[in-house]
């Protein structure tokens, strides 16, 4: 049992020292299996790591699949959400067509347009999440990240990103990131978790955090904006016979973390693509591999954002970053080994036949 205790009410009578460092404990400690720690030996030694945040977990947490999870993370990443207003769901849902709602949320949308509230008659169009709305409202209403549609019964409203000048929904940034120190972490999260595939040495590459517009005038030459979330230069500086090559990743700043996790492993790929000489890849090889790293990691966070962007991936009709990707997941099957991608790339010979 864990317990958080001042030191004056245990082991009054003799001196009480860490079973970490050995040090005397002063203050307050935390007691488990009869066992004494400092706060943060106890964090850095012992405690278990959120599975959501990778933060060590010292209160209240919640068990599942053999995974721990703060009880806030857990609410926000794991707990089933309503397909209609985006919040968790505590007790008795609807699952309809594979998706939940809150009973009050799914009537009140019923045949009713979550843009301006008006029956929906004819055609209509729907988000990733079940929202259906009057196409004559546009793709527009669609949140960048999320996609859900941004309206005060779907998403609690829209604001303007004050870290990237876009128009985002609530909760998007409400899990904004656009400190440097913790978009350090999340890349560094992604580097080694794609190690086995695409091995990317530890200090091989800068970052950095742009608006949108200045993202935008960092795009190759001929290259169009589309939804790009983030670019990867590998630029040559030439003195004398020497040649060094500088790898920058540039991120859009404000992107909400269960998604940076997924713009991180793609761009760490593309790192890899150019420390291995191979930034002239076809479009539809660099883009639909980068879109593999994205993919595998989404998947394995197992936020409901990330299965709704995941089934957008797997729906794209782009030539690079949906057919790119569905031939790279169909090439890096589950009985093909982990350096499969890297041997199709390097080999040079583009994807290999469908059977």
């Amino acid at each position: 049992m864990l317990l958080l205790l001042p030191a004056s009410l245990s082991w009054a009578a003799e001196e009480i020292r860490c079973a970490v460092c050995g040090q005397p404990i002063i203050g307050r400690y935390i007691e488990e299996s009869g066992q004494a720690y400092h706060e943060a030996c106890y964090a850095e030694h012992h405690a278990p790591r959120c599975a959501v945040c990778g933060k060590a977990i010292l209160g209240a947490r919640i068990e599942e699949d053999g995974k721990s999870y703060h009880e806030e993370c857990y609410r926000e990443a794991k707990q089933p959400r309503c397909a209609a207003c985006g919040k968790p769901i505590e007790g008795t849902y609807l699952v309809v067509d594979g998706k939940n709602y809150h009973p009050a949320c799914h009537r009140a949308q019923a045949l009713r347009c979550v843009v301006c509230g008006l029956p929906l008659e004819g055609s209509y169009l729907e988000d990733g999440w079940g929202n259906a709305f009057h196409s004559r409202h546009g793709r527009e209403v669609l949140c960048p990240f999320c996609g859900r549609v941004m309206s005060g019964a779907t998403s609690g409203g829209s604001y303007i990103s004050t870290a990237n000048g876009m128009r985002i929904c609530a909760f998007c940034v409400r899990r904004a990131v656009s400190h440097r120190e913790e978009v350090g972490e999340i890349l560094e999260r992604a580097r080694r978790r794609l190690g086995e595939i695409f091995p990317v040495p530890a200090g091989s590459f800068e970052f950095d955090l742009l608006d949108r517009e200045e993202l935008m005038r960092q795009l190759p030459p001929g290259r169009a904006f589309g939804n790009e979330l983030g670019v990867t230069r590998g630029d040559l500086t030439r003195s004398g016979r020497s040649v060094t090559r500088r790898i920058r990743v540039l991120l859009l700043s404000g992107i909400p973390d269960w998604l940076l996790a997924g713009v991180a492993a793609h761009e760490i790929a593309h790192v890899w693509q150019q420390l291995r000489g191979l930034d002239r890849l076809p479009l539809d090889q660099a883009e639909g591999t980068a879109e593999y790293a994205s993919y595998l990691l989404l998947k394995e966070d197992g936020t409901q954002e990330g299965r709704v962007k995941i089934e957008a991936m797997e729906r794209s009709r782009d030539p690079a970053y949906g057919a790119g990707f569905r031939r790279a997941l169909q090439a890096a099957g589950p009985a093909a080994p982990p350096g499969r991608l890297r041997e199709i790339l390097e080999q040079g010979d583009g994807w290999p036949a469908v059977p």
